[in-house]
């Protein structure tokens, strides 16, 4: 299950960090201005902002209080739902980066970029599926 898990974690992660890097190559190379959009429409950052947070770390955590809620009275799950309840926990948290990506692009002001940042800092931090979470998850929800 943690190789499957890892191999999701790459496959959703790696495009975000390649347009990172682009990016960042790009805007080197040669400038562009994209403040235009920002300055029509100064609420996109907050935008950005608010759905790394609600994605990042809102979305996985009443995913998780879902999952418990369904499962209140099993005396265990099967290895199967929990990694059903992993896969969704990526895929929601996993958008940030490239929510990222685009503060990036459209460089919208500091606070709101190194907040988006940060959310996506902390949902590839800790939404990575280590030995030592899974296992940890698996005693949790005690899975058979």
């Amino acid at each position: 299950m943690r190789e499957q898990l890892r191999k999701l974690y790459v496959t959703l992660v790696a495009p975000a960090a390649v347009l990172f890097v682009v990016l960042f190559i790009m805007q080197r190379l040669r400038p562009t201005d994209t403040h235009g959009i920002v300055a029509l429409y100064p609420a996109v950052g907050l935008v950005l902002f608010l759905l790394a947070i609600v994605l990042g770390v809102v979305s996985p955590l009443l995913l998780r209080t879902w999952f418990v809620y369904t499962h209140r009275e099993a005396k265990s799950i099967s290895e199967t739902e929990l990694w059903i309840f992993e896969r969704w926990t990526l895929y929601v948290s996993l958008v940030t980066p490239y929510l990222a990506v685009v503060a990036a692009f459209l460089e919208v002001p500091t606070l709101f970029f190194t907040g988006t940042v940060l959310a996506a800092f902390y949902a590839l931090y800790y939404f990575y599926p280590s030995e030592k979470r899974i296992r940890f998850e698996k005693r949790i929800f005690r899975v058979k």
